[in-house]
């Protein structure tokens, strides 16, 4: 598909969009599927080489194509959630309970405070990981994409077993893959994910299995980038080589490892950065993304250390940075921003330099999303 504005948006509406008073930093026109005129990435520092990109090479945003070096200067969140709601796997209330909160998400006002809060912290584009098996609204991503200038890639795909529609037991992995792919070319999808295993078992059930090879197999064909969701923390059923059995999946059916990110590594109690070490030198990226989240798994000072130990090995260029916020789980701690405004300084103060750290930060997300398209 070409990065023509979709649903209703003009012209007119995506120039407002991206000229929103939030300080985005892309400014200039529209010429077919490019945002012709926006800032391009800064110069590498000392010893550092620049992102480089294949040409052809785009980011799917929800209303246009842009070409990874266009993207506006500062941090991309690579897995957030603007709009889920997965309350109907909750496990039941005790009798006499109050009434669950409603999911913050649905509060498209709310959620529009709180990304233009993340532009002011140096936010330029965030990536929704829900898809409809997560009642991710995707109106209500357009709805903020337009509200605040921010540039947001929404994605598709399933997210774990609790999750799955009934027909996903009955579908060969084939079945799911066409359908994903015509799904992802439909809804302007610019990537698949978080796609996960449940953390119940030791393994991914058979299903979970089959719809990781299915997205495999979609992003062969679309070549869009998939991120994946680890159980890591949650019980003593998940074993620590699980993230590395989710690649062994996706490349078997002919995935890239450099178009992967295997998600929640940073939930893993893991000193020696082992696993992360395996998954970067394997060519996958490595997806720190609920740092200031869940530090009951694993405190962010041992998540520091992990990524520390991971940069000094060589791997900077691997490593993925994000929250994973979901609204009401963390409404009075972190925000989107937090990511740049309170883990990105913890890895300065342990002595990573400032410039890998925008590295991480900006160039790493872009080389990560950025593909050249296929059938999509």
């Amino acid at each position: 598909m070409a990065g023509r504005p979709v649903d209703g948006i003009t012209r007119r509406d995506w120039m407002h969009l991206v000229g929103a008073g939030m300080g985005l930093g892309v400014v200039g026109s529209i010429r077919g599927a490019e945002v012709v005129g926006a800032v391009p990435l800064r110069q590498a520092g000392r010893g550092q080489a620049a992102a480089t990109f294949p040409n052809g090479a785009i980011i799917r945003t929800l209303f246009a194509d842009v070409p990874p070096a266009s993207m506006p200067r500062g941090a991309i969140l690579f897995h957030e959630h603007l709009s889920m709601d997965l309350s109907r796997i909750a496990p039941p209330r005790p009798a006499g309970s109050p009434p669950p909160l409603p999911a913050t998400t649905d509060d498209v006002d709310l959620i529009v405070k709180q990304v233009e809060a993340a532009a002011r912290d140096g936010v330029r584009c965030i990536v929704d990981g829900g898809h409809p098996d997560m009642d991710r609204d995707l109106d209500a991503l357009k709805q903020i994409a337009k509200r605040t200038g921010m540039l947001i890639v929404a994605s598709g795909g399933y997210y774990t077993q609790a999750t799955y529609p009934p027909d996903i037991a009955k579908k060969s992995e084939d079945q799911i893959a066409d359908e994903l792919v015509r799904e992802a070319a439909a809804n302007r999808y610019g990537a698949f994910g978080e796609i996960g295993y449940l953390g119940n078992a030791t393994d991914l059930s058979p299903d979970e299995q089959k719809v990781l090879r299915a997205v495999g197999k979609a992003h062969v064909r679309s070549r869009l980038p998939v991120f994946t969701h680890n159980a890591y923390g949650t019980g003593p059923n998940v074993p620590k080589d699980i993230a590395l059995r989710q690649l062994d999946i996706l490349e078997a059916v002919g995935a890239k490892p450099d178009r992967i990110a295997i998600g929640h590594t940073c939930c893993l109690d893991d000193p020696e950065a082992e696993i992360i070490i395996r998954i970067a030198r394997r060519g996958a990226f490595v997806g720190f993304d609920r740092v200031n989240t869940l530090e009951r798994f694993v405190p962010d000072d041992k998540r520091v250390a992990m990524a520390v130990k991971l940069i000094n090995a060589g791997f900077a260029d691997k490593l993925l940075l994000s929250s994973d916020f979901t609204g009401a789980r963390d409404l009075e701690g972190p925000l989107y921003g937090r990511t740049v405004t309170v883990f990105a300084p913890k890895l300065r103060a342990a002595g990573i330099p400032d410039e890998t750290v925008r590295r991480i930060l900006e160039d790493n997300p872009r080389r990560f999303l950025s593909f050249v398209p296929g059938q999509v």
